[in-house]
């Protein structure tokens, strides 16, 4: 029946086109990274999916039934005379051969994942021991101690790209050698149980040889066949209704947790096989007064077995912390070679687009500059085409300022920073473009600089050459009526940060009253205006017979 049921199943795998041969084979190995174990997680899966999701719903179904159906078995199964430890050897063994728990837990651990596999296994071990009247706290170290084969193989398969579908000599080998590795690690629980029911050491050393040997035979004569058959079928059907998840990388912590794991259970797999000789060789004296060397070294067979594969696992565990570590060294090599390289990636990449961001915002403030120019050009056409009625001074005063806002965007295109300019050069351009625009023929106004220089950004050089603009154009216009001769000193100083300017003339000076001032030009509101927006503090001092000075103090 077994049998016909196997060959329905390969008949209707073939007619789905689930063969070995549609799984796409990559990396150096030919593994098929499809088949690279990637658990589908009760966390990941209820991230992804709400419990509405029929898909969640179906396969949480279908998995209860199952474990519900596992539990019926194991307890049908389960021998009673297994209990009394009257039956024989080869009748425990075929109990953990044909156990259920053990055949689902696996299969759902290497189908969807620990969690899946981990709760079928543990809840059918906590019933065996609790049926055996074992207390229930002893019964849960019980249940845990058969699980310990499932971690084994968690830890062994997430540590290692080694696919699981028994597809190429490496993948049978590799399953083969954990799989006697797990059930060597979950036959522990044979010394819990004969702890619990104080067995003496034959007992336990036959309880402990049919626990291994059942599992191991049970995990290359049942699983693997059905993982061999169903496994790529199982991955395409999980392709197809979720969305699976990358396979998570190995941590530091992840691989200090999985060597003392299996350091601590190969370490009481040692201990217990020790006290269980010293057990076993106090029965044979106690028993047989008259013990030979035989007797006592047959006796001794279960330590020496135990010793055996102690020495096998001990080598096996060293070898595949090594290839852990090292493969997670590997693995933090390449990942910081790739981001060494995505980072050379995009800085290339940065350096090309802030090239370009440059060439354009050099264009831009060019541009702005001609557009000014333009601007100007047309008000002096207009200045020159006009009746001689007192408005050239406006159209002048306009052009001075819209040359003053030029000059900024002229000075940054020239720069090679866009995010500061000389404030210097920026001034004595201001300044001399200023004095040429307004001084007056028949007068031999001189204009001097005392100018420490600064870095100003572009927020600050415009409000700051429009207020120098107007303080001049105001100097030019009042400061020397009736006078045929003088002078202007553009000057400043920085210190701590703090930039001081002054522009000062020897001239008339400014009017006593204040609203005198305020009226007599629109220069003096744009003054105080152009210094607000600057963020700096302006002072005024005017004497008829030493002129004018207009301080500004600002913030660089």
């Amino acid at each position: 029946m077994f049998l016909r049921f196997l060959t329905f199943l390969k008949i209707s795998l073939a007619a789905n086109n689930f063969t070995p041969n549609n799984i796409v084979m990559k990396n150096n190995d030919q593994e098929s990274t499809s088949l690279i174990w990637k658990p589908l997680t009760f966390d990941i899966l209820l991230s992804r999916y709400s419990l509405s999701n029929m898909r969640v719903w179906g396969m949480l179904a279908m998995w209860v039934i199952a474990i519900a159906g596992t539990l019926y078995a194991t307890i049908t199964l389960l021998p009673s005379e297994w209990m009394s430890l009257s039956n024989s050897r080869t009748d425990i063994i075929k109990f953990f051969v044909f156990n259920p728990a053990l055949i689902l837990g696996l299969l759902l651990f290497f189908w969807f994942g620990f969690e899946w596999g981990f709760i079928p296994i543990f809840l059918c071990s906590f019933i065996i021991a609790f049926h055996s009247s074992m207390p229930w706290g002893w019964a849960l170290v019980f249940a845990i101690a058969f699980v310990l084969g499932v971690a084994i193989c968690a830890m062994a398969y997430q540590g290692f790209n080694v696919a699981y579908d028994l597809r190429s000599l490496k993948s049978i080998a590799f399953f083969i050698s954990i799989m006697f590795i797990a059930s060597i690690g979950s036959s522990l629980g044979s010394f819990i149980w004969s702890f619990s029911h104080q067995l003496s050491a034959s007992q336990t050393l036959m309880i402990w040889k049919s626990w291994w040997s059942g599992s191991f035979i049970q995990a290359i004569l049942i699983t693997g066949p059905l993982l061999w058959l169903f496994t790529p079928a199982v991955e395409r059907l999980k392709s197809r209704l979720f969305s699976l998840p990358n396979r998570s990388q190995l941590s530091l912590k992840w691989v200090s947790g999985a060597v003392s794991s299996i350091t601590g259970a190969l370490a009481l797999f040692i201990f217990s096989g020790k006290y269980l000789g010293k057990l076993r060789v106090e029965e044979v004296m106690t028993e047989q007064k008259t013990a030979t060397v035989i007797d006592v070294v047959n006796a001794l067979e279960s330590f020496e077995i135990i010793s055996w594969i102690s020495i096998g696992i001990i080598v096996v565990t060293g070898y595949g912390a090594f290839k852990l570590i090292g493969g997670w060294n590997q693995q933090l090599t390449s990942e910081v070679e790739n981001r060494t390289r995505q980072l050379h990636e995009s800085q290339e990449k940065l350096q090309v687009s802030l090239d370009e961001k440059k060439i354009l915002l050099k264009e831009i403030h060019h541009r702005v500059k001609n557009n000014m120019a333009l601007v100007s050009a047309l008000l002096e056409l207009q200045e020159q085409t006009s009746p001689q009625n007192g408005n050239n001074g406006t159209f002048k005063t306009a052009r001075a300022r819209i040359k003053s806002m030029a000059l900024a965007h002229e000075a940054l295109y020239q720069n090679e920073s866009f995010s500061n300019i000389s404030m210097k050069e920026y001034i004595q351009r201001i300044g001399n473009l200023t004095h040429r625009s307004f001084v007056n023929k028949n007068t031999d106004i001189e204009l001097k600089f005392n100018l420490d220089d600064a870095r100003l950004e572009m927020s600050k050089s415009i409000p700051l050459g429009l207020v120098i603009n107007e303080i001049l154009i105001n100097a030019h216009k009042h400061a020397f009526d009736g006078r045929s001769d003088g002078f202007i000193e553009l000057g400043s100083t920085v210190k701590n940060n703090k930039i001081n300017i002054y522009i000062r003339d020897n001239g008339v000076g400014l009017p006593k009253d204040p609203k005198e001032i305020k009226t007599k030009s629109l220069g003096m509101t744009l003054i105080k205006k152009f210094s607000k927006q600057l963020k700096a503090d302006l002072s005024i001092e005017s004497d008829q017979d030493e002129g004018t000075t207009f301080s500004l103090a600002f913030q660089n």
